[in-house]
């Protein structure tokens, strides 16, 4: 402890802050008195005031639950919004521990729901709440008085510091995306701003930019204007290209992606699409592709492509199991840039109770033309199911192209060797066709789509000979579609149709392997595998020339890791080339579910036939990875 010098100044003057400390202390009581005496400050208010201090939850302080609502907006997006803004609304799992802090958090609110409402238009709205403890839970309201939506009057913009752009280069109203009298929503205005900078990196000037942005709201009109003061910078080509990070994949493969020539006006459009080509790979971690921030004296813009190689070569791993075909597993060893020009090589090996299978298969993209790519496969199998048991060595060569925006096209010509033994007996057939496919794909997610359609268009003419020479061909057509009901996509109603058709031989003609036949995981639930068919006097499945398949669920999570999914499958197959709509529909229901884990949903699904046969048994089960379709 510090001595203290009773003659020195410090030990003078310490007896003399006593004394001021306590009279300080006793005039400060006093006064508080005298304030609470006359109603100034009360002990609730001093009460509220430590109750608006940020308290921890336990589960000694449960908190004021309470409910709340928005008043004064009708059902709407506008509403939607709202709700998304407000704290009370987002908080209310977590309801505060004194009636201060729940008034603190409505407070806030009011700044909050207002703020909202200026972004979207409403410069004169008011927001109140009114919270009623005499109900338990508390019961806020929210009241809301958008007043008039305000509209945009006028959106300027001015070049200053460098040259402007030719008229017909400056975007209009018309391609910031905005017009005089729409609503002055802050989105629409903020997005006129992205959308004039991108517009002018299209036509041909990269480094424009924002000086200086005002808005301007005027009350008695009830309107908005807005002035942007841009600098368009200098007017650019693309000039040579830099290409970093390349280790195994070959730089001119990289550069026949390349959207644009040296030389061209520079145009983000180009440069946006050589991004996604590079992406779309498969062969880099990361892609980055940037110009300089400086145009050279000759006009042109340098760019460089700064990529990282990812991993080319991948092992894995499936399996499936189902009370019709039996348990059945595949595995696959793939290299993604095997000549390295990102060639893909996969080889396949399927281990199944009725299929063994080995399959090679090859692509080579920009073969030819840089928007094509060669397919190759080759497959040797041997199945033996109920309808016939085959060994087959096959193989085909074709072409593949993008069709428009989502359709891609593919023709070639394809050779098959089989051995096939049915209730006819033992032949042999060599066959010989012309498989031309198109497939059109609006949707995002392989494995568990929740929005978009897919086409898939398939004919394949055969030229062949077993005893006798054989001239048919195998149309199909597939689509399937998504619809997410609500906006996190937790519910979503799925449907399949499948229609197909052989033209140009009778049934018994056609190669068994070739026939149609419906039932099993991927086709009818409910039924066993392939026996939705015309069959024989043993009730084995003959096949037939034309089939119809319908499916329809509805999937939905009942939390983030797993989902409920009925369904309903319906079809038939027909002896006749075209559907025979006077045969019996088998029709079957079940209840699936779904645990969706990092690389996909697990699919577990029951089903039972709806209007069953003799031969058909009570249930059918299926486990395998992702959705049914």
């Amino acid at each position: 402890m510090e001595q203290v010098d009773p003659n020195s100044a410090n030990g003078k003057l310490r007896p003399h802050l006593r004394v001021v400390t306590i009279v300080l202390l006793s005039l400060t009581l006093m006064a508080c008195a005298e304030l609470r005496s006359r109603g100034i400050v009360s002990a609730e208010a001093e009460i509220e005031d430590r109750d608006t201090a940020a308290e921890p939850f336990t589960e000694q302080t449960p908190g004021i639950a309470y409910d709340v609502s928005i008043a004064g907006v009708p059902e709407s997006d506008l509403l939607e919004l709202l709700e998304s803004s407000s704290q009370l609304v987002a908080l209310k799992d977590r309801p505060p521990a004194t009636s201060g802090a729940l008034r603190h958090r409505a407070n806030n609110d009011v700044e909050r729901l207002q703020k909202t409402l200026r972004s979207d238009g409403f410069y004169a709205a008011q927001v109140r709440y009114d919270i009623d403890h005499d109900t338990k839970p508390v019961k806020i309201t929210v009241e809301v008085s958008t007043g008039i939506q305000y509209l945009l009057a006028d959106y300027d913009v001015r070049y200053e510091n460098s040259p402007p752009p030719e008229a017909d280069v400056r975007p209009d109203l018309e391609d910031l995306g905005l017009h005089i009298g729409m609503p002055a929503r802050a989105p629409a205005i903020l997005a006129a701003q992205r959308s004039l900078l991108d517009t002018l990196a299209g036509r041909g000037y990269p480094l424009a930019k924002v000086l200086d942005r005002k808005t301007f709201v005027d009350h008695g009109t009830t309107t908005m204007t807005a002035s942007l003061a841009v600098d368009a910078g200098p007017f650019a080509r693309f000039g040579p290209m830099t290409i970093e990070g390349l280790s195994t994949v070959e730089e001119d493969y990289v550069r026949g992606l390349i959207a644009w020539t040296e030389g061209e006006p520079y145009d983000r459009a180009k440069v946006d699409a050589t991004r996604g080509a590079l992406s779309k790979t498969g062969l880099f971690a990361s892609v980055g592709l940037t110009p300089k921030t400086e145009v050279g004296p000759d006009g042109k813009l340098p760019m460089t492509a700064a990529l990282v190689e990812g991993k080319h070569r991948s092992i894995g791993f499936g399996t499936s199991f189902s009370t019709g075909e039996g348990l059945g597993g595949e595995v696959f060893w793939e290299h993604r840039n095997f000549f390295e020009r990102n060639e893909r090589l996969r080889l396949t090996l399927t281990g199944a109770e009725i299929e063994q299978a080995l399959e090679a298969d090859f692509r080579k993209p920009g073969f030819l033309k840089r928007d094509q790519v060669l397919l190759a496969n080759v497959t040797a199998s041997n199945r033996n199911t109920d309808a016939f048991e085959e060994q087959s060595l096959s193989g085909a060569v074709g072409l593949e192209r993008p069709l428009g925006e989502n359709w891609r096209v593919s023709g070639g010509v394809s050779g098959e060797y089989s051995i096939l033994e049915d209730e006819q007996g033992e032949e042999t057939f060599q066959l010989f066709g012309l498989p031309v496919r198109g497939a059109r794909d609006t949707t995002v997610e392989l494995l568990n789509p929740t929005r978009g359609t897919r086409l898939k268009l398939a004919l394949t003419p055969y030229l062949g000979k077993d005893s006798d020479n054989l001239l048919f061909a195998v149309a199909t057509a597939t689509g399937s579609a998504y619809y997410a009901v609500d906006r996190d996509r937790r519910f979503v109603l799925a449907g399949r149709a499948k229609m197909g058709s052989i033209l140009g031989e009778e049934t018994k003609s056609v190669p068994a392997n070739k026939r149609f036949y419906a039932g099993g995981g991927g086709s009818i639930r409910g039924f066993e595998f392939q026996s939705v068919s015309p069959l024989d006097s043993e009730n084995d499945p003959l096949g037939g020339r034309s089939i119809v398949e319908l499916n329809a669920e509805v999937r939905f999570r009942v939390t983030e890791r797993v989902g409920l999914v009925p369904f309903v499958d319906g079809g038939m197959v027909s002896d006749s080339s075209y559907p025979d709509f006077d045969q019996t529909f088998r029709w079957a229901a079940g209840l699936g579910g779904r645990y969706f884990s990092d690389f996909g949903p697990l699919r577990v699904d029951l089903a039972v036939p709806l209007n069953k046969r003799n031969i058909d048994d009570g249930f059918q089960f299926y486990i395998s990875l992702g959705q049914a379709f």
